[in-house]
């Protein structure tokens, strides 16, 4: 028998799960409540500005992810963005740090020679991990989710590494505090991570991977689902769009919609996912980006122990006139300047919150702006806090006995990254041709 299956989200989990159905011979829709596909993964423009909904590249190192961009046409549409680094400023100085750790990263001069001998140490070990270690699968290193980032480092490298190296790479890159997640994004990542020196972007932007995914596929935007409950060995589905409400049937369903938001749509979940459902939660990212009607020179930096004051990223970004694109400032809340901005509901206030600090780092601001733009990034990343893996692994492992034909597919749930997104969709996609084909 041919199964309908709808699946709730559009992002990259949603699509890429589609893409394996659809391939397979399974009758597919995609419900999505954005005017376009790819959630945390495409491009927008406001006022000549342009900016990512989210990711802003792609790390080259899961194969499955590799295989599929090569089926979908895009391999050979990577560009290739070598060396990648920020300068930190720190409250007694700046320093020089690379996103790819190498040999480079050892010789920070404000490292010590037994800093220097455990990071050799500790890479040792963490290549020797590779095995064990999978980059789309934040559970395959168990141990590590059992601490927070900030132990971790301390007990393995010592202070000065986390507070020189790690703490503001994961401010000014995730908007995360080491002191609060857990060690298992790093372990799981940073042994493919040694020793390389490439990241990709998509030629054309970010929109090229959802868009792909979505060709050939049932993709209805603009379409917000209200609930979901099981009916007649189905799943009956309520939802709206711009002609009003509507009601579809599908034999099976797929949550590819933020783990925090499932509960609330989902009828019909057990004690057992709902409690697992109430722990998901993700941090927010604010940021404001400027269009100016000059040229700037390239600068990226991080800032560490609040050198920054209300940021912890910077970025001039020089005009592109074979793109089309205007020079532009990119200016990104610390944590703690999102914290209060969630606080107070000053989302659309964030360029007053930074201006001050924005012109100490370009005087020029006020004459020099032709257009600012505040985003406003609710659920940016699932926040993996100390035994987030292991309660997933008991949320999988319960749901694979489940049958009820729901599935659950997301960066909550592996990896957060957009090659983990995708990882997991590729999973509950496998899962579903193994069942029900």
């Amino acid at each position: 028998m041919t199964r309908t299956i709808a699946i709730i989200g559009g992002g990259i989990a949603g699509l890429t799960a589609a893409w394996h159905l659809n391939r397979a011979g399974f009758r597919v829709s995609v419900l999505e409540s954005a005017p376009r596909p790819g959630g945390r993964v495409g491009e927008a423009e406001q006022d000549g500005i342009r900016f990512n909904t989210g990711a802003r590249l792609f790390y080259p190192f899961s194969r499955p992810f590799n295989r599929m961009l090569a089926d979908l046409g895009l391999a050979d549409r990577m560009i290739p963005v070598r060396g990648l680094g920020a300068r930190v400023d720190g409250p007694a100085g700046d320093w020089r740090i690379e996103l790819m750790p190498g040999l480079k990263t050892l010789m920070d001069p404000g490292l010590g020679w037994g800093d220097r001998l455990r990071f050799m140490a500790y890479g040792a070990r963490l290549l020797a991990s590779l095995r064990q270690a999978n980059p789309d699968d934040a559970t395959s290193v168990p141990g590590a989710g059992d601490e927070t980032l900030a132990d971790h480092i301390r007990r393995h490298l010592g202070p000065r590494v986390l507070d020189r190296l790690v703490q503001p790479v994961f401010r000014g890159t995730r908007s995360q505090d080491a002191e609060e997640i857990s060690a298992s994004f790093f372990a799981t990542t940073t042994p493919f991570m040694l020793g390389r020196k490439t990241v990709w972007v998509p030629a054309g932007g970010m929109n090229a991977l959802p868009d792909a995914l979505a060709r050939g596929l049932t993709v209805l935007t603009g379409t917000t689902v209200d609930r979901v409950e099981p009916q007649d060995g189905g799943h009956l589905i309520s939802a709206r769009n711009a002609g009003g409400a509507l009601r579809l049937t599908a034999d099976l369903v797929i949550s590819a919609i933020e783990g925090d938001r499932v509960a609330g749509i989902f009828a019909g979940l057990t004690a057992a996912d709902r409690a697992f459902l109430s722990g998901v939660r993700y941090n927010a990212l604010g940021i404001v980006h400027y269009r100016l009607n000059r040229q700037v020179a390239p600068d990226m930096r991080f800032f560490a122990g609040g050198a920054g004051g209300t940021l912890s990223t910077w970025q001039q970004i020089p005009g592109n006139e074979s793109r089309g694109t205007a020079p532009q400032l990119y200016a990104q809340l610390s944590p703690e300047a999102v914290r209060q901005v969630a606080e107070t509901g000053a989302q659309d206030g964030m360029h007053d919150l930074v201006a001050a600090d924005v012109r100490r780092l370009f005087p020029t601001l006020d004459q020099d702006v032709a257009a600012h733009h505040n985003q406003w990034i609710a659920r940016k990343l699932p926040v993996f806090s100390p035994g987030h893996t292991r309660a997933i692994t008991r949320f999988l492992d319960a749901r694979r006995g489940a049958t009820d034909g729901l599935y659950f597919c997301g960066d909550y749930l592996s990896q957060p990254l957009v090659t983990g997104a995708a990882a997991s969709g590729a999973r509950v996609a496998a899962q579903i041709i193994a069942t029900h084909r």
